[in-house]
Order: structure tokens, then C-alpha cells, then sequence
């Protein structure tokens, strides 16, 4: 067996359905709801292994849950293959996470939040959510339902970034601000092209 999460997810299902037969019509949804499981369980383990190696763990925690949680109801591009999504979210949630502990000893940026919260719930209004190979699984209502909750989410993360010390606040504010260029047209067009190197060099 592979441990690629597509071949892990299909593996699983076919176990599932053996012993269970009637969910059957469910095939897809289960096997995608498993493979986006253990992406998220893979990803989780070497990010937060690398943050405690690194010395940023809480920072590298922070940055994990928000992006998971604000992610979920946003949407976004993304590249399309497993190899390439997984070192891309690493490498931008340690770099988060490093450049948010180190960055406020070089720069005092105490009141940039207030200038970049109003223009990204602007964005997330416009934009969200954006769902690409999901968007014909959800009708109208729900994608409704997921703007609203991607609005509530980014201004609970936004109101959060007031109470807490600076260096945690500009995880978050880096994790808004990646997160909405996602789901606007140039970020989708920017990721689309970066992915469509990559594959041609695979």
C-alpha cells in the first residue's frame, strides 16, 4: 500500500464498503472526506514537529488552527498535486510563524491591522467561498451559509488579534491576508500558474 492520501483514502473505502455494502451512493464523499483526514493528519505532525524543532510551536499551533479553521469555509486555490500542497502549506506556516516572532523587533507595525482588516472583509465578502471541484456538490443556500461563515470567522480571528501580545497577532494577520489572496482572482491566477509549472517539470 502507498501512503499517498488518495491511495490510503481509496484503500480504506474499499475496507468500508466491504464490510457495510449500503454505502455504497456515499463512495465519493467518504473517500474524500478520509483523504482530506490524513492530509490534515500528515500535514499537522510535520509542521508541528518542525516548530518545536525551530522553537516557534506555539506560533506554528496558532497558525495551523486558524488557516485550518478559516480555510474550511473560504475555500481557495490550491496546487493540484498532494506532494506540492503539503510542502507549500509547511514551508508558508513556518514562515509564518518564524517571520511573526522576529519581524516586531525590526519594525513597530502596532496599528497595521487596522488599515488591512477593513480591505480583506471587503475581499471575503466579494470573493468567498471559492470552491473549485467542490462547487457542484454545494447548491446556493449553502455556499451562502459558507460566506457567512467565513466572514464570522476572519472578524472573530481579526477581534482576537486585539487581546493578544503582537507576535501572535501578526500570525493571524499573515494567515487572513494569504488566505483572502486565495480566494481573489489574481491569487487563484497566481497559484494556477505556479501550479501548471510545477507540473510540467514533474
Amino acid at each position: 500500500m502507498y501512503w499517498a492520501p488518495k491511495d490510503l483514502s481509496e484503500a480504506l473505502t474499499k475496507k468500508i464498503l466491504t464490510n457495510d455494502g449500503s454505502l455504497k451512493r456515499k463512495k465519493g464523499e467518504i473517500r474524500y472526506g478520509l483523504e482530506m483526514l490524513i492530509i490534515l493528519i500528515y500535514q499537522v505532525v510535520i509542521v508541528l514537529s518542525l516548530g518545536f524543532l525551530l522553537h516557534i510551536f506555539s506560533y506554528t499551533l496558532l497558525c495551523l488552527v486558524s488557516i485550518s479553521i478559516f480555510r474550511m469555509f473560504s475555500g481557495g486555490a490550491h496546487f493540484s498535486k498532494f506532494n506540492h500542497c503539503l510542502i507549500a502549506s509547511i514551508f508558508l506556516i513556518l514562515a509564518i510563524s518564524f517571520s511573526s516572532k522576529y519581524f516586531p523587533s525590526i519594525t513597530d507595525i502596532d496599528y497595521w491591522h487596522i488599515f488591512s482588516y477593513p480591505l480583506l472583509i471587503i475581499l471575503i465578502i466579494r470573493y468567498a467561498p471559492i470552491l473549485f471541484k467542490k462547487e457542484n456538490i454545494f447548491n446556493k443556500t449553502q455556499k451562502k451559509r459558507n460566506k457567512f461563515k467565513s466572514i464570522s470567522i476572519a472578524l472573530l480571528l481579526m477581534i482576537l488579534s486585539f487581546f493578544i501580545p503582537i507576535t501572535y497577532s501578526l500570525v493571524i494577520g499573515q494567515v487572513l491576508i494569504y488566505q483572502t489572496f486565495t480566494i481573489t482572482p489574481f491569487g487563484t491566477s497566481i497559484i494556477h500558474l505556479l501550479d501548471k509549472k510545477l507540473l510540467k517539470r514533474g
